[in-house]
């Protein structure tokens, strides 16, 4: 089993371990939260030989109070206090829940900064110590998932309001550290967004207390004065990390050995270690920039690949542990998966009102609108109903391999249908964006 030992790098690894007699938490579990609040700190203008961000996002899993979370966080921010503790203190976040507001938060922050000497900053770190309660309310927006992952990869994001019109970043510079119990986890992350890349940005760890203290203990800081100079260091310009010789060997190495890994896994698990390689190239990019480093050793990569092999085990064991629990607990379902549920209720076939009666409360009308928009097997259209009422909104449930129908074509045929019923009434080619529910 991996150990601290061989993870630890650098002033960050001499730091959390000089911290550790004093503190109750998990070694890993702060070498895991410090590695993503400094990657955060450093990201405005720290990037990979690729120009991807070096932000590093984890997930602390560990039972309530067993797992000494809070305690982890505590260790790490008190470590890093006299070095970023600014940039923590400014640019701390929390809650958020939807697409919209995570662009919005990012465009904030970016709209703060202009004008000043440094230029725009748009650095933040999102820290949900109660994930679980989030993760509720973030599978009711459907463009959460899209905006979170694209803000990991350092891509544009937008979002476009009433009130604001189109609002962007251009490079996001986001920074995400969670905490969660391995029950939350087996209820609220769903396999689907597992399947569709959602977690694997993250690099969860599976925590426990380190040991039991006397009730008056008190944190004793080691000297961090190493890190203030890389974080230093890192501001005063553009740095790009790259590998040495032989850390670009041993990098290629890891590759091959996680993707010899995920083939011998069944999908699911193998879709959170799809950029396993990639968490790799970041952490050892931040451990070499607390050396004030941009070329990366291959001793960094090494120590990153002990952390990611740690990630990997723990995702290995929060999965099936979730497979085999008798609690009876159920992954919250995706939007596009209620969707699908209530149509096969409905034998295929559903009008918007019908769809929209047991989705109330999870998604509304605009919602369903935009995730069928984005989904290939199920249809919609419009139908002219008889008399003056407003064209209705259907939807269909296509089977696999199943060409869905022009739509233009069916609702003519409905409407020729009609004609021929009442000879008075001309036919009517419906617009599919008429009526819109």
């Amino acid at each position: 089993m991996t150990t601290f030992d061989q993870m630890k790098f650098g002033p960050l690894g001499e730091a959390v371990e000089a911290a550790m007699p004093t503190s109750e938490a998990d070694p890993i579990g702060v070498w895991a939260a410090s590695l993503s609040l400094f990657s955060a700190a450093i990201s405005r203008r720290v990037r990979t030989e690729d120009r991807r961000p070096v932000v590093v996002w984890t997930v602390l899993a560990g039972r309530s109070a067993i797992g000494r979370k809070g305690y982890a966080l505590g260790t790490a921010t008190a470590l890093l206090g006299r070095s970023i503790g600014g940039f923590i203190h400014t640019r701390k976040r929390s809650g958020v829940s939807s697409g919209p507001s995570l662009v919005d938060m990012l465009a904030g922050l970016e709209l703060d900064t202009m004008g000043q000497d440094g230029g725009i900053d748009g650095r933040c770190m999102l820290l949900e110590e109660e994930w679980a309660s989030v993760l509720k309310t973030q599978k009711k927006c459907s463009k959460f998932s899209t905006l979170f992952r694209t803000a990991w990869d350092g891509k544009p994001i937008s979002n476009r309001t009433k009130k604001d019109g189109l609002q962007s970043v251009a490079q996001p510079l986001l920074g995400f550290h969670a905490h969660i119990t391995p029950g939350e986890w087996a209820k609220y992350v769903s396999s689907s967004e597992a399947l569709g890349g959602s977690y694997n940005r993250l690099l969860p760890v599976l925590v426990e207390r380190s040991k039991m203290l006397p009730y008056n203990n008190k944190w004793k800081i080691p000297d961090t004065a190493p890190l203030k100079e890389a974080y230093d260091w890192a501001k005063a310009e553009d740095r790009v990390m790259r590998f040495s010789v032989e850390a670009g060997e041993r990098f290629d190495e890891i590759r091959a050995i996680v993707e010899d890994r995920m083939a011998e896994l069944p999908e699911l698990l193998a879709s959170y270690m799809e950029r396993s390689s990639e968490q790799v190239q970041r952490v050892a990019a931040v451990l070499s920039a607390t050396e004030m480093k941009e070329e990366i050793s291959r001793d960094a990569v090494e120590a990153a690949w002990s952390f990611v092999s740690f990630s990997m085990a723990s995702v290995e064991k929060l999965v099936k542990d979730s497979a085999t629990s008798g609690d009876g607990a159920k992954p919250m379902k995706t939007p596009e998966d209620l969707i699908r549920d209530v149509l096969k209720r409905y034998g295929g076939e559903a009008k918007a009102s019908d769809l929209l009666r047991p989705l109330w409360g999870k998604l509304n009308a605009a919602a369903i609108k935009e995730t069928v928009e984005g989904m290939d097997d199920v249809e919609m259209w419009t139908e002219k109903s008889g008399g003056r009422g407003a064209p209705k909104m259907m939807y269909r449930l296509i089977e696999a391999g199943e060409e869905p129908e022009p739509v233009e074509a069916k609702v003519i045929e409905i409407d020729l249908l009609r004609a021929k019923a009442k000879p008075a009434q001309p036919p009517v080619v419906s617009n599919i964006f008429e009526g819109l529910i």
